[in-house]
């Protein structure tokens, strides 16, 4: 998996010939001591190999422009697993960040204004059975498209706290849903 990142453009670094030979030799030597097992490493968390490819070369390619720091590590391995799970879970996030704007923008309405009946009857339902903080979560997440990460910055909680806060709202959104289409049913009986 994965081939050695070629060099840089200028050679390597480290003072004469003999030194920037001995440089790249040790990388060399790592690189084959190490990529397999990152790689695989990367392929289960990402799921594509491709990136996961891509991936691994980045990881090398940051290890080779910090190489100078390999000198004074005990655990060269661990530093490069480190670097490549900073590489996957940055990926990881592009990906999600992208994904959920595809997601957004898939789902937009195509009209340019809702149905003011339609808008009116759902901001009603909304007052009637969220308190103040519970709408503000429900409108800034479902109305301006916030994250859970973006959501906690912006009320000073974790994003595991607004995850779940906004599925007890949900829950409970969808609780009052079903209790008042049972009275709506009853009624028309």
């Amino acid at each position: 998996m994965g081939t050695l990142p070629p060099c840089p453009p200028g050679g390597v670094d480290g003072g004469g010939e003999a030194e920037a030979s001995r440089q790249k030799e040790a990388f060399e030597d790592l690189f084959r001591s190490h990529s397999q097992r990152i790689g695989r490493f990367l392929a289960q968390i990402v799921a594509s190999r491709q990136l996961a490819d891509d991936l691994l070369q980045e990881t090398f390619l940051a290890a080779w422009r910090d190489r100078a720091r390999l000198d004074g590590l005990d655990d060269p391995e661990a530093w490069l697993f480190a670097i490549a799970r900073n590489r996957a879970l940055q990926a990881l996030r592009r990906r999600r960040r992208g994904g959920s704007a595809l997601r957004r923008l898939a789902f937009q309405r195509t009209e340019v204004e809702p149905d003011p009946v339609e808008a009116t009857a759902v901001r009603d339902f909304i007052a009637r059975n969220l308190d103040a903080e519970d709408r503000i979560l429900v409108v800034l997440r479902y109305v301006h498209g916030f994250d859970a990460n973006e959501l906690g910055a912006i009320t000073g909680r974790s994003p595991a706290a607004v995850r779940q806060q906004l599925s007890r709202v949900t829950r409970k959104l969808a609780g009052e849903i079903r209790a008042e289409a049972n009275r709506t049913c009853q009624g028309d009986e």
